[in-house]
């Protein structure tokens, strides 16, 4: 679950279980597609992404663990935290340290290298990497620190083993590191490692920590921003005087000479180090901190700085530059404030920028600062449209700007310039409603999210959207321009297949209707970050690390983790070197006892795995036929014998006319519930997951397997 940090709904979402319930009531209307005029596959694929639906509703975000708070009445029932193995494989956090690109998933650490593009080692369990999913971490040296849900742990690049840090707790933290050292926050506290030091040393209580360290006990939250989830500590930065970080909407810092912690800045989002001072976006404006400073100094939005509200911020050696969204005046109809302000360093000095060639570009959405040169990305817009939608079950009236294209700025020399790109949305797709309609709309991109400047190029990231419902997108990139001894060119591409953001349906986009610019279109990855190691773009996504390369001009990918299990897991039984696990969708996967990894073994197309049993020499496994449709993903993944009963005899798979029957298990979970009972009393709660079901008792791994919503969970046999 997520909530606005300050808002009512924090309060409201953390009682109300009900908001994803009535979801996955409504979810079960399948769409009305028999009058669509798609060919049979298209309607098929249409069925599947009902059958997997998401939505997001404000309040709650998928895998939308509503349960993991533990209750209060718990009494004397242990809590068990779980080792979650997601049935998709997708890249949670990521490191940059010169040429070398870390990046973690939930099973492996990976060592990438930029000059070749190619993966270079991974690190799972037999490295020691630890179960609980890795959060953040920071490359320094040797050592490649990783804080994960278990505490943290070091990666020595060198020997090439991982070791847990026993000093350090936490549940939810985020790492940093710069000149003075690496540095932690999280629940558990703050913590410092000098350089040359070998020993943490833990910093006195933080702002904010107890009330973190209660959220982290609850279950794992994270705060919803501009449409994007953030964690609770979405930002952490070693600076020169220290130390600072975004706890929930607080900007604090910590001072190295008088070891005490400072708060700078309340409804705080984002914040950038410049010369000797640390600037800052909050809801009223800007802010810059000095050391030394009694009181931070504030610029007013409206005041110098544009009206409206700042949506972005960089810093050059000349200027600070804030990128102001505007609001609607509706008894005017029209725009007020917006724009891109500059503040002239050596002149305190504000200039505002609404208009570059006539066009209005009053709605930049992102930023990108090089040297004293800056590129600005806005939507274009023709006319403004009346929305109504009910964020937080609270209905309102939207003024939207109907967007044409995308414009990319450029200064440099005291003068911008603008690039346009418009008529983009080219795509076709079949758009699902959340109610069952389907209709078919042209998408393209609506805005910029991100920009990198590398090479003779200045890459976007995309928020794709349709033409005709406002109301759902997905993440895609490509390339805006392309510098040259003219000045840039106008590119504006998308990179949607060669950067694996097409989706798992790429006909299709499944969309709410009724729940306003919230819902982020199912199955589609997104981005976590783009860089420029070595000068040539990497783009880092859920799916994998990819780099352009040059001589094919496409981009390609260092690695990339396919999905594991599709969907949900129906059955498993234990093997003698691990566990097999079957789908509703006619997945088979194994998990290695020895390495610690699952891995998908094949697919039976129109299948339904029912059950499993062991054989004498092997396992076999039980079936019926489904509609179940696999993602785009999986088309070429191995094809098993598609029949009522197969059987796996250490060599092959072969049909077979064994009687399946699975080993019946003495746990249940309790309905619709995170208890796990044994002859109707309970004896532990699982924490974290979401409708938990019992899959089989591994004695050999003295583990006991169930599944959960997206992943497949174990703990020790109680």
């Amino acid at each position: 679950m997520n909530f606005r940090p300050g808002n009512w709904l924090k309060a409201f979402v953390a009682t109300s279980p009900f908001l994803l319930a009535a979801f996955m009531e409504a979810a079960d209307q399948p769409p009305k597609v028999a009058q669509i005029n798609a060919p049979p596959e298209t309607k098929a694929a249409m069925m599947e992404l009902w059958r997997r639906g998401e939505c997001q509703l404000s309040a709650v975000y998928l895998p939308a663990e509503k349960r993991s708070p533990v209750p209060a009445d718990i009494g004397a029932t242990p809590v068990i935290t779980p080792r979650l193995y997601n049935t998709k494989g997708a890249i949670l956090c990521y490191a940059v340290n010169g040429q070398r690109i870390w990046a973690a998933d939930d099973l492996a650490l990976y060592e990438i290298d930029a000059a070749s593009g190619k993966e270079i080692r991974r690190f799972a369990a037999r490295e020691g990497l630890p179960g609980e999913t890795v959060q953040s971490m920071v490359a320094t040296g040797d050592m490649v620190w990783l804080a994960t849900r278990g505490g943290l742990a070091r990666l020595s690049v060198q020997a090439g083993t991982i070791a847990p840090v026993p000093e350090v707790q936490c549940l939810l933290g985020r790492l940093a590191a710069g000149s003075n050292g690496v540095w932690l926050i999280g629940d558990g506290g703050a913590y410092h490692l000098l350089p040359g030091e070998a020993k943490w040393k833990q910093l006195p209580l933080f702002p904010g920590q107890p009330e973190l360290a209660g959220m982290a006990r609850r279950g794992f939250w994270s705060a919803l921003w501009r449409d994007k989830l953030q964690s609770a500590l979405p930002q952490a930065t070693a600076t020169a005087d220290g130390f600072h970080a975004l706890c929930f909407d607080n900007l604090i810092r910590f001072d190295t000479s008088s070891g005490t912690w400072t708060t700078i800045a309340r409804q705080a989002s984002q914040f950038v180090p410049g010369q000797n001072a640390v600037w800052c976006l909050t809801t009223g404006g800007l802010l810059r901190s000095q050391p030394g400073e009694a009181k931070p100094t504030v610029y007013a939005r409206g005041q110098g700085l544009a009206a409206g509200r700042p949506v972005g911020l960089a810093v050059t050696g000349q200027a600070v530059w804030v990128l102001s969204e505007p609001d609607y005046d509706a008894a005017a109809q029209r725009y007020v404030g917006g724009g891109i302000s500059r503040f002239e360093l050596a002149g305190n000095t504000w200039t505002v920028t609404e208009k570059v060639n006539e066009m209005d570009i009053r709605f930049a959405t992102a930023i990108a600062a090089e040297r004293n040169e800056v590129w600005v990305a806005c939507s274009l817009y023709d006319k403004v449209e009346e929305f109504s939608a009910h964020p937080g079950m609270a209905h309102v009236k939207r003024w939207l700007p109907h967007r044409t294209g995308i414009g990319l700025l450029h200064y440099r020399a005291g003068a911008w310039t603008l690039l346009r790109g418009e008529n983009l949305k080219t795509e076709k797709r079949w758009v699902l409603g959340q109610a069952g309609e389907v209709a078919a709309d042209l998408l393209g991109p609506q805005s910029v999210e991100r920009l990198c400047a590398a090479g003779e190029r200045v890459w976007g990231e995309y928020r794709i959207a349709g033409e005709k419902y406002y109301g759902g997108y997905y993440i895609s990139a490509g390339c805006l321009a392309e510098t040259a001894a003219s000045g840039p060119r106008s590119v504006f591409d998308v990179r949607s297949g060669e950067l694996g953001l097409a989706g798992e349906q790429p006909e299709l986009l499944l969309i709410s209707l009724s729940h306003g610019e919230i819902v982020r279109g199912e199955g589609q990855p997104v981005i976590l970050g783009m860089e420029n190691p070595a000068g040539r773009v990497c783009v880092i996504t859920e799916s994998s690390v990819y780099f352009f390369d040059e001589n094919s001009g496409k981009f390609q990918p260092a690695m990339r983790e396919p999905f594991r299990a599709y969907w949900y897991v129906t059955t498993a039984v234990p093997g003698t070197d691990g566990a097999w696990f079957g789908g509703d969708a006619g997945t088979i996967s194994r998990l290695d006892r020895a390495t610690g990894r699952l891995d998908l073994v094949g697919v039976m197309k129109g299948r339904k795995i029912t059950a499993m049993a062991r054989t004498d020499d092997g396992i076999a496994v039980k079936t019926e036929k489904t509609e179940a449709v696999l993602p785009a993903s999986l088309s070429d993944a191995p094809q098993l014998p598609a029949a009522d009963v197969v059987a796996w005899d250490g060599k092959a798979w072969k049909t077979a006319t064994l009687g399946v029957e699975p080993t019946p298990s003495e746990f249940q979970f309790e309905k619709d519930s995170s208890y796990l009972a044994k002859a109707g009393h309970r004896v532990a709660f699982i924490k974290g997951v979401f409708r938990p079901t019992v899959l089989c008792e591994d004695k050999a791994g003295g583990l006991l397997w169930f599944a959960a919503y997206n992943s497949i969970g174990a703990i020790p046999l109680p």
